[in-house]
């Protein structure tokens, strides 16, 4: 209607979402980012920021309430809000999780915890889920779009954290099956908590990750709030204090108003678990060191040159050995991957963190910024290689980083890294049986099944 505020004309769309006029291949899509998701969601348990996240989430539950919500991958039951703040820090701590480039956010590290804990309180079909799903993506990625949130990057803003809690909110109001009405006034209500500072990732600050697990908890306590009463504001998006015009000199209205097109099928999965900005360079690198046989005594310098915003963030030469410090650091990452010809978890464990190899590695690497490769940011975070060794000099660009649509992560591989980081936790027929449990979602009466497969028992 032509007087509909945003949030109503969003919260019309979301009701009008319905399973069965959803393209086929955005539902299949869907159910990738739902498996990739919840793999992110198992390895960050066993990941030291995951670990604190699920420590605080039982030590906060009180001992004569009567936990509602599951951590998954452990036998753990917690108060509701604090299982989805938990698992959504576990989700992302790892830096494996799917993230949209041209909205700068990471999404099914939010989403797909929230709603699992919505399924759990409150049982719904595999087709409401998958509904709910496309909903939060499609929500947060056209908030995203509409302030061009890779711009807050360098004003010291998330755009995760900054828009997150959208996409929950709408993802949540659509899996219950809210009127236009609720949901409207829910965004309202989520809109009064968007933020989150992106500060502290090269000294490794672990704290950062609870703005990403608070973001998604603010989404669903918006749902709450609006249950019991609380009216949010109508004009969220467009009012002169509003979202849009609070971040953005020239927000892009139509995203929030024009519904003619879905964008889950533009949202990349990671292949690496290391910062997207540096994906590129990985890929490219790998490639240099297999074509010409290089290993690392053989390389004298490394260069690794990305559009101007994306440098400003991984160039971090001199920072603490840690995990969370050394995923964002082009020098580590691009050294470590020199070093062991490939990356993985295991790259940030200990005996690589402290290995002197790495050390000298990182002390031959460099960043530079590329004007040619700013043209195709934010849409794709490209990188471009350049590697010394002796009078050799080799070089590999990187436009569309894999795991991007033009350059997919095919099936087989989203669930083979799925299995890899599941495994270990639920263990290898349990991970199995989740993958088989999300390829059916759309036949699946319950999630009971599913849940129950990503239980641990004690």
């Amino acid at each position: 209607m032509a007087d509909d505020s945003l949030s109503e004309a969003l919260a019309r769309h979301n009701v009008a979402l319905k399973f069965g006029q959803i393209p086929p291949e955005v539902i299949e899509t869907a159910k990738l980012h739902i498996l990739d998701s919840l793999g992110c969601l198992l390895a960050g348990v066993r990941l030291d920021p995951g670990k604190l996240a699920y420590e605080s989430a039982v030590a906060t539950t009180s001992a004569d309430s009567r936990p509602a919500s599951t951590l998954f991958g452990t036998p753990e039951r917690v108060s509701y809000l604090e299982a989805i703040q938990a698992m959504s820090v576990a989700a992302h701590c790892g830096e494996m999780d799917d993230i949209h480039g041209g909205g700068g956010i990471c999404i099914g590290g939010m989403i797909i915890p929230a709603l699992l804990s919505m399924a759990e309180k409150s049982d719904r079909s595999g087709r409401n889920f998958l509904e709910a799903t496309v909903a939060g993506y499609e929500t947060v990625i056209r908030v995203g779009l509409s302030i061009d949130a890779p711009k807050l990057f360098a004003r010291g803003w998330w755009p995760s954290t900054v828009c997150g809690a959208f996409g929950v909110t709408a993802a949540g109001a659509k899996l219950l099956c809210w009127s236009a009405d609720k949901t409207a006034n829910a965004l309202g209500i989520a809109s009064l908590h968007s933020g989150g500072m992106i500060t502290g990732g090269s000294e490794g600050a672990t704290a950062r990750h609870l703005a990403f697990g608070r973001a998604a908890q603010n989404g669903a306590s918006a749902l709450l709030a609006s249950e019991r009463g609380f009216a949010g504001p109508r004009r969220a998006f467009e009012d002169p204090r509003g979202f849009c015009l609070t971040l953005s000199n020239e927000p892009r209205w139509d995203y929030l108003r024009d519904f003619d097109r879905y964008f889950l099928p533009e949202v990349a999965l990671k292949p690496y678990p290391c910062a997207r900005q540096l994906h590129a360079g990985v890929e490219a690198l790998l490639k240099i060191i297999e074509r010409y046989a290089l290993t690392p005594k053989t390389i004298d310098a490394i260069e690794l040159a990305v559009p101007a915003q994306n440098a400003a963030m991984i160039n971090r030469r001199s920072i603490t050995r840690t995990h969370a410090a050394t995923v964002g650091s082009a020098q580590y990452v691009m050294a470590v991957t020199a070093l062991r010809g490939k990356i993985d978890l295991a790259s940030f464990e200990p005996a690589f963190l402290s290995n002197d190899d790495v050390g000298s590695l990182m002390a031959k690497t460099t960043v530079a910024v590329s004007a040619e490769l700013d043209a195709h940011f934010p849409k794709y975070w490209p990188g471009r290689v350049t590697v010394k060794s002796g009078s050799e000099i080799y070089s590999e660009e990187v436009i569309i980083p894999k795991g991007e649509p033009e350059n997919p992560m095919r099936r087989n591989e989203v669930e083979e890294k799925f299995l890899s980081l599941a495994s270990p936790i639920i263990n290898d027929g349990m991970a199995r049986s989740v993958i088989e449990e999300i390829n059916l979602l759309d036949a699946r009466a319950s999630l009971e099944p599913l849940i129950a497969a990503l239980k641990k028992s004690g």
